[in-house]
């Protein structure tokens, strides 16, 4: 058997292309792509070494029961893009097969830390058409990546803070999240100036869906069959902020058809955006709407792991010209329930250009339990 394993460094991504509402666009998530490409390279050197095709399909990226996360899906997503980068096709009739499986561990980033970082440790399986396991390659992620794939139930992390007490926190949050409710919003801490709210469509009004928290400090909300929902998407702090917004770990952008599937919603200082969908153009979008795991967005993408799940990352944003926050760093900047396309409607948004950091917070909701 094949056993490879490398250390990758997640480094934040700096210009995007952003929308009104607003949206931002990146150029792809650079933290994690960066490592996967380096795995593609190994999975095809590993086809050409044992003479197969390079031809392969690619699974799922299950996070372990514990995590309860729907993030798979983007790692599918983009070691799907690096293989076919790397010179390979990717499609349902190969023979070879790639999946794998991820967990968040605490390990050394450089040899001389002295101290632990949280990582998300990402193991793809090279199996044959029969699914006999031919490889394993291992690999590991490092930075902010890791809070948005995992799905954390609630993380609030100052970017002045130094490198050693911002993992320390990291880690401390996901064993315990600090998690809060405040008149129906959801919060990553008490006093972080970000949070999320769940509104269901009731006719022309709106009716607010306020989360509880279970034993573990996971915020949870009561959503049924058939029901049309708006994620609203609060920012208190007195500088914009762009949001990754992701349901059942599908990006809101995935079926954009004028804008990369990677964008951001951008919020206003002191103000909230309405989410009421699936984006598709600037001048249309697909209602969020409860249905059957079969009739789901996550289905049509190929997951079918920690489905039920709401979860929105938050960074500083702000404009190429302008000035950025006076604290943030110099430099580069299958059963239950789950989200279907509902009916179209009219949300008009406008394209943007920002600069924007690293994420500050991390907050999830689920809807499945």
């Amino acid at each position: 058997m094949t056993k490879r394993s490398y250390s990758i460094i997640a480094w934040p991504v700096v210009v995007v292309l952003c929308l009104f509402g607003c949206l931002r666009s990146a150029r792809g998530d650079e933290l994690l792509d960066q490592g996967l490409a380096m795995m593609a390279k190994e999975i095809k050197a590993f086809l050409q070494e044992e003479k197969l095709p390079s031809k392969v399909i690619v699974g799922d990226f299950s996070g372990v029961p514990k995590l309860k996360t729907s993030g798979g899906v983007e790692i599918s997503r983009s070691i799907k893009s690096q293989l076919e980068a790397a010179g390979l096709t990717v499609n349902d009739d190969a023979d070879t097969q790639i999946m794998g499986k991820f967990k968040l561990v605490e390990k050394r980033q450089h040899p001389q830390d002295e101290f632990d970082s949280l990582a998300l440790e990402i193991l793809a399986l090279v199996l044959d058409g029969n699914g006999d396991e031919l490889a394993e390659l291992p690999i590991s992620v490092f930075g902010s990546v890791v809070l948005q794939i995992s799905g954390a139930s609630g993380v609030d992390i100052p970017p002045t803070m130094p490198e050693k007490q911002q993992q320390e926190r990291m880690i401390e949050h996901v064993k315990n999240p600090p998690t809060r409710t405040d008149q129906g919003k959801t919060k990553p801490t008490a006093t972080s100036p970000y949070s999320i709210e769940i509104l269901v469509v009731r006719g022309n009004q709106l009716e607010k869906r306020p989360a509880t928290l279970d034993q573990q400090k996971r915020a949870n909300v009561e959503l049924h069959q058939g029901e049309e929902y708006i994620v609203r998407l609060h920012n208190t702090a007195n500088f914009e902020t762009a949001v990754t917004l992701t349901i059942d770990g599908v990006d809101m952008f995935v079926d954009a058809t004028d804008a990369p599937s990677n964008s951001r919603i951008i919020v206003a200082p002191g103000k909230y955006a309405d989410v009421p969908g699936w984006y598709i153009s600037k001048t249309s979008t697909k209602a969020f709407q409860i249905g059957g795991y079969e009739q789901s967005v996550a289905k049509r993408q190929g997951n079918s792991n920690g489905i039920g799940t709401i979860t929105a990352a938050f960074r500083a944003s702000w404009d190429p010209n302008g000035k950025r926050p006076d604290d943030e760093p110099a430099g580069a900047p299958k059963g239950g329930k789950a989200t279907t396309q509902g009916r179209d409607l009219a949300k008009n948004y406008e394209l943007v250009t920002r600069d924007f950091g690293d994420v500050r917070a991390v907050v999830s909701v689920r809807y499945d339990r």
